[in-house]
């Protein structure tokens, strides 16, 4: 057994990500947006992240101790990953380090954001466990890898450890060790029934329909308050004149301002979220019909520059890029400002997860809302 506790200003990055070593702390941001919804693409990958420069053989055990301060994080090792703390609509969790299969493999993944927190991961030669605190997460002795022809040649190589977290988060690292086992990691296999995965917002009872009220109640004090403030002002805001619709599981509160095009969303997902600005894309009949009612997003950033130089390039590096799911995609948008130009996704825009996020949709409407007063 060899035990190899990793000096954290070891880490090197790939991509677009920022990170720094201070006070025996790693913390990383990444500054491009993950194919998080299209992990089921064989040609789209994770390519911002950090990685350690040696590799590890099966059997081990990963432990790291760290926290984010939004959804999500990803241990990569091999050609698989595993996500964590991720919203309920992710629709990747776990793949194989060998023989990813491409297809939705759930398990309560589960963290708390701002606080620290002890993930642990077991990869023996015939199972495989996960720990979140402690508690058994989930456990296998079918993963793909325990059979698949290629994993012997890749196990002898030795696999490359990466971590990495989505775009707009604040990933802290406070400690990472990887202890190699010579015949197995005795993985101790609780037997009970797993938690499981969360999918939905669970505020709800079956049959119940959702409320404005209810939807954010799992959400922290603060954030309810910030999006009840967001609420009274798109309802009140004049002449962009948003109207509030929930979805019908209570997992998405969206406003839209139909007679301009655009809409802001909120996904909800129990105690966390995700929020977001776009132009919308109108899909009434045929895909070569399909159009945007107006789009404002370049004109409203340049406004911006003239205004507030360094508001308008953070909302303009916020755009959700594009990370090339689907060849002849109807809804990349490139959008440009000054002498950059970026392509983003439904030409949506996003926004951090934090009270800050919020002052940022508000700064950003208001532009919206002068440029269309001035248009009318």
């Amino acid at each position: 057994m060899i035990k190899h506790n990793i000096d954290l200003s070891c880490f090197s990055a790939k991509g677009q990500v920022e990170y720094e070593y201070k006070e025996n702390l790693l913390y990383l941001t990444t500054k491009r947006a993950l194919p998080t919804q299209r992990f089921d693409a064989e040609h789209l990958s994770i390519n911002s992240y950090i990685y350690l420069p040696d590799k590890y053989k099966l059997p081990l055990r990963i432990d790291i101790t760290a926290k984010v301060d939004a959804p999500g994080l990803y241990l990569l090792l091999g050609r698989g990953h595993i996500n964590f703390g991720t919203l309920c609509s992710d629709n990747r969790r776990l793949d194989d380090i060998a023989a990813p299969v491409r297809k939705t493999i759930q398990f309560h993944n589960y963290m708390a954001m701002n606080e620290f927190t002890d993930i642990s991961v077991l990869y023996d030669l015939k199972e495989m466990q996960i720990l979140i605190n402690g508690e058994e997460r989930y456990y296998s002795k079918k993963e793909r890898y325990m059979k698949a022809p290629e994993f012997r040649e890749m196990n002898k190589e030795g696999l490359e450890l990466k971590i990495a977290s989505n775009k707009l988060v604040n990933l802290c690292i406070k400690s990472v060790s990887i202890t190699e086992y010579d015949n197995t990691c005795h993985i101790l296999h609780t037997g009970l029934e797993l938690p499981s995965a969360i999918t939905e917002n669970n505020t709800f009872s079956p049959g119940e329909k959702p409320t404005f009220d209810k939807c954010i109640s799992l959400l922290p004090e603060k954030i309810q308050s910030e999006i009840v403030k967001i609420d009274e002002y798109l309802k009140a805001i004049r002449p962009l004149k948003f109207k509030r619709l929930i979805e019908k599981h209570g997992s998405k509160i969206t406003y839209v301002a139909s007679d301009y095009g655009v809409s802001y969303a909120i996904y909800l997902s129990n105690d966390i979220f995700d929020h977001s600005l776009q132009w919308y894309i109108i899909t009434n009949g045929k895909p070569e019909t399909w159009h945007r009612k107006a789009d404002m997003m370049e004109e409203t950033l340049n406004r911006l520059a003239r205004k507030t130089p360094d508001f308008a390039e953070r909302m303009f590096n916020n755009l959700d890029d594009c990370v090339g799911c689907y060849n002849n995609c109807m809804v990349k948008t490139g959008y440009r400002l000054q002498d950059k130009q970026r392509n983003a996704c439904h030409g949506k825009l996003k926004f951090k997860m934090s009270i800050s996020g919020f002052e940022d949709v508000r700064a950003f409407i208001n532009e919206i809302n002068q440029l269309v007063r001035e248009s009318v």
